[in-house]
């Protein structure tokens, strides 16, 4: 009986022996020298793991990571990266395993076997939660809380391991010691709080200090909860289930991309105009995305958007700063709030990450001939172009900006003419 599909992408000469070491262990393959081929196999099928050699043009494994990560997110699909460069000082967190080449065959059988996905798709997804302690058996009894709980439990067993795996898993909540060697418990919340990507996850603190000083501090920096130990099961599971069901009715989380949604944005950028700081909005919208849908259906539609969601966190995190927020209020519709003097940076890096990326989500052919074909709602058929990106900056460097509705009301007049355009294109509002 198979043990599901691999999907391969690297040099004929390179991936044929770890074709043979798959194969022999039960696993159904097929390669790929090509990254839209691949592309296109992955998102037509449903493979257990990809296995991406890292060796190809510059540019190629990002791309064929990306997509993969995307769109199996929910499916459980797991990346392994096999490096022919040597190992690099740090890891690719957006795969599940890493091999020096050639990779040994046992190694690279146990790495796909093993390999699972840690993403987010849709609202009954399992929460996952991050135990953090550097004494294993209370890692071993809050495992148990969160599992009698039904949710997944994943450990840590000190600071640099539960930074990492908050970034490459982004669980639901942490459950977080403050007593550990190096890098203490102050220290990761400090350091995951000033992160995009995770300065929203809930934090509860459990610790045998008693001291109000080290509760304060831990909730200064940015913890939900502080619990002491020791606890009780009970106690600790009401805590655990009420925050995360404070947390998705505060945020509005969308529940394809996990984006803080529009009751949240609304709500930051309400506190952002009453502060009456440099303020910049940028409102990204995907132009042509429901041609798209309509043509290759909502699960490669939801790729997309988590794909959006995920380029404008990294542009965030390149170009940004620490207390931006990145927001998906519905649709194809996104939103960063931030500040005038980084605006341009974060929406020129989105153009360029979205621009390479988005046209291996459509298939070689359409990819070709630059459009796809469809039918309008009387059945003729129609043509549309690729998908672009449009973004509209909103800024109040020469004008007041006073309430939300202002903002969009600026921003849909020039989304309007970024959308005339046949390219993605960011406009900034520069009138008095």
């Amino acid at each position: 009986m198979s043990r599901g599909q691999v999907v391969l992408l690297g040099r004929r000469e390179v991936v044929g022996p770890a074709r043979e070491a798959l194969e022999a262990a039960g696993f159904e393959t097929v390669a790929f020298e090509d990254v839209g081929a691949f592309t296109q196999a992955v998102l037509a099928g449903a493979p257990r793991a990809v296995v991406v050699w890292d060796d190809l043009p510059p540019g190629a494994v990002d791309v064929a990571v990306d997509v993969v990560r995307h769109h199996f997110t929910a499916s459980g699909c797991g990346i392994v990266r096999v490096r022919c460069g040597g190992r690099p000082a740090e890891a690719d967190s957006r795969v599940h395993a890493e091999l020096d080449a050639p990779p040994d065959p046992d190694a690279l059988v146990a790495a796909v076997a093993q390999s699972t996905a840690g993403g987010r798709c849709g609202e009954a997804r399992i929460p996952q939660i991050l135990v953090v302690d550097d004494d294993p058996n209370i890692v071993l009894l809050g495992s148990h809380i969160v599992t009698g709980m039904g949710m997944i439990p994943m450990a840590a067993f000190d600071g640099p391991e539960a930074v990492e795996k908050a970034r490459r898993f982004l669980p639901d909540l942490i459950l977080l010691d403050i007593n550990m060697p190096g890098m203490d418990g102050f220290q990761v919340i400090e350091t995951l709080k000033a992160e995009v990507q995770t300065h929203l996850t809930p934090i509860i603190v459990f610790s045998a200090r008693r001291d109000d000083l080290d509760k304060v501090r831990a909730l200064e920096l940015g913890a939900d909860d502080y619990v002491t130990k020791p606890f009780s099961l009970t106690e600790l599971s009401a805590r655990i289930d009420r925050l995360l069901k404070r947390t998705r009715a505060d945020m509005s989380a969308s529940s394809t991309t996990g984006l803080p949604g529009s009751v949240t944005v609304e709500q930051v950028l309400s506190d952002r105009l009453r502060a009456g700081g440099p303020l910049a909005v940028l409102y990204a919208d995907v132009d042509h995305f429901k041609a798209f849908n309509d043509r290759y259906g909502f699960g490669r539609g939801d790729s997309v958007l988590r794909q959006v969601a995920d380029l404008l966190v990294e542009a965030v995190q390149a170009h940004g700063n620490g207390e931006d927020l990145v927001g998906h209020i519905g649709g194809d519709d996104f939103v960063v709030v931030t500040t005038p003097d980084r605006a341009e940076a974060v929406a020129q890096g989105l153009i360029d990450r979205f621009d390479r990326v988005m046209p291996y989500y459509y298939d070689e052919e359409d990819r070709k001939t630059g459009h796809i074909r469809s039918l309008d709602r009387r059945g003729r058929p129609v043509t549309y172009p690729l998908m672009t990106l449009s973004v509209a900056i909103v800024t109040n460097e020469n004008r007041p900006l006073e309430h939300p509705a202002q903002v969009s009301d600026v921003a849909a007049q020039l989304k309007k003419y970024a959308k005339a355009r046949p390219v993605s294109l960011w406009v900034k509002d520069k009138r008095g």
